[in-house]
């Protein structure tokens, strides 16, 4: 295996060190150089690059492209991403995308390896049943709860949900014994959210945490715990910014909406198809009174 090789690098000179540490570092770049241009980005020449490739066991360039380009996306894909740093001021634009992909599809593979078939049936039949959803959440996983307050308004269920943490308590004084309660943080101790959690408990009320701490106070005093295996640090002082969580609570959120939607599909598909039916005729009737308008569907 040539990456074995270029990672041992037994034997090599220190030229031959930095050449492989550039070839693993830059890989996908690698596959469109020719050897003069490989050769002036490892401060090396075409003769050292010829040389190179026989100390790897084989006759060329051209030969050590193939079989590297080959092995290097494979390499690179099991290669593990950090959650809190996952790409670096070398990588290229094409490194961090995959990384950034790797990463996304690692969480989503952890996060659903964790799932509660029964106790989702639960969940989802307690929303199906309820009056609405009070959302208790702030930061990144309220912005991730406004796509699921989007999904679900489509379709006919009222989602409460605000960005501002001050409506949280009235939220949480305003429900009745029907209304589903999701409280989701990455820590479980957000102050806020504890705040309102508290009210509800006093009233009584159905709580559903969404959290990646498992002895935090949400995963405690929620009836209904859903835990997201994360590997991302909780503070934003160590690490480039928030990526694994988004995706993981994203999923979570992005499951309920489907397993919900499943439990009358016909019925929810035709719904959902008479409400865009009525948005798109709105709009219509919105172009032919001002040209200049244009539809968020045309957009």
């Amino acid at each position: 295996m040539i990456i074995e090789k270029l990672m041992r690098q037994a034997d090599f000179t220190d030229v031959e060190k930095s050449i492989a540490d550039y070839l693993l570092q830059n890989g996908f770049e690698v596959k469109n150089m020719s050897i003069s241009d490989l050769a002036k980005r490892t401060y090396s020449s075409p003769a050292t690059i010829t040389r190179f490739c026989r100390k790897l066991d084989l006759d060329g360039y051209k030969k050590f492209q193939i079989l590297f380009n080959s092995e290097y996306d494979a390499f690179a894909t099991e290669s593990a991403v950090d959650a809190n740093y996952p790409f670096s001021g070398n990588d290229s634009f094409e490194q961090i995308a995959r990384k950034l992909a790797k990463l996304n599809s690692d969480t989503i593979s952890k996060t659903i390896s964790g799932f509660d078939y029964n106790q989702f049936r639960r969940i989802v039949r307690r929303i199906s049943q309820s009056d609405m959803v009070n959302i208790f959440s702030v930061g990144t996983s309220a912005t991730v709860a406004m796509d699921f307050q989007q999904k679900m308004l489509r379709f006919g269920h009222i989602v409460n949900l605000n960005l501002s943490s001050c409506f949280l308590p009235g939220y949480a004084l305003v429900g009745t014994e029907c209304t589903v309660n999701l409280v989701i943080s990455q820590s479980g101790e957000n102050r806020d959210v504890v705040e309102s959690l508290r009210l509800l408990k006093k009233r009584k009320a159905y709580c559903v945490g969404i959290t990646a701490t498992p002895d935090s106070t949400v995963a405690r005093m929620c009836q209904e715990v859903i835990l997201v295996e994360l590997e991302e640090d909780r503070s934003y002082t160590a690490k480039i910014d928030t990526f694994a969580v988004y995706s993981a609570f994203h999923f979570v959120l992005d499951c309920l909406f489907s397993f919900l939607y499943k439990m009358d599909y016909e019925e929810n598909e035709k719904l959902t198809r008479e409400k865009a039916s009525i948005i798109y005729e709105e709009n219509e009737k919105l172009i032919k009174k001002n040209p200049d308008f244009i539809s968020s569907e045309k957009r």
